[in-house]
């Protein structure tokens, strides 16, 4: 059985000339738009396929704990409190909420 929980994942937004870079601090994902929200978007696509991908090879959890990324059963956080870079500038960013499905089995043995 899954359940639905949450990771904080950090973007950090920077603009290059007319476009937007963006990437996930934790992941090392990028791309990049015409504007922040286009980027935003698109850069929660791909986390979502990058975590997707590392429950397909068996690493999440362990990506998870390597890196001390909290899980958040069954609500998005509301607030999290992560020490962020700020860099001068057109840089920032953002702490974002991402589902992912635990399995129950895993997660009781992770939990144990």
């Amino acid at each position: 059985m899954s359940v639905t929980a949450y990771v904080a994942m950090t973007f950090e937004f920077q603009r290059e000339g007319d476009q937007w870079l963006g990437q996930c601090l934790e992941l090392g994902t990028a791309t990049f738009g015409d504007s922040v929200d286009e980027v935003a978007d698109e850069l929660a696509d791909l986390v979502q396929l990058h975590l997707n991908s590392l429950e397909d090879v068996g690493e999440r959890e362990r990506f998870f704990a390597t890196h001390a990324i909290p899980v958040f059963l069954d609500h998005a956080p509301q607030e999290v409190t992560r020490p962020l870079r700020i860099n001068a500038g057109s840089v920032f960013t953002q702490v974002r909420p991402i589902a992912v499905g635990l399995q129950t089995q895993r997660h009781e043995t992770a939990l144990a």
